[in-house]
């Protein structure tokens, strides 16, 4: 059965919702968002995947700020989070648009170790 393309902001907080649900679960990345309020979060986020699929404009922010800040990232955890991401939205929607979002996942984790001085594998 074919899946629907994302399409909409609520497809977007869906993906949203799905990704981050049980991420302090997980063995690579739960320990990066012990402490965060994630339902506090999850507009931002939305509005942030909003804008990088629909060109919505809905957020403002810099995002890196808040990655900068974290202590011990390595290329692995966003390996990780890129497996994760993208078999997240592959699970859900397939199509020109979702297929933009992995694109740009890629592309943030690959800017985001670039600035933090971590060499990039694999992404």
């Amino acid at each position: 059965m074919q899946k629907p393309d994302i399409q909409t902001e609520d497809d977007i907080r869906r993906l949203v919702e799905a990704f981050y649900g049980d991420i302090t679960d997980d063995p690579t990345l739960g320990r990066f968002f012990d402490g965060v309020d994630l339902d506090r979060h999850r507009p931002r986020l939305v509005a942030f995947w909003s804008s990088i699929a629909f060109q919505s404009g809905t957020y403002r922010g810099r995002p890196f700020d808040a990655h900068v800040r974290l202590q011990g990232l390595a290329p692995h955890h966003f390996e990780a989070w890129l497996r994760r991401f993208h078999r997240t939205v592959d699970e859900r929607f397939e199509g020109p648009t979702a297929e933009r979002v992995k694109r740009t996942a890629e592309q943030i984790a690959t800017l985001f170790q670039i600035k933090l001085g971590l060499p990039v594998e694999g992404v």
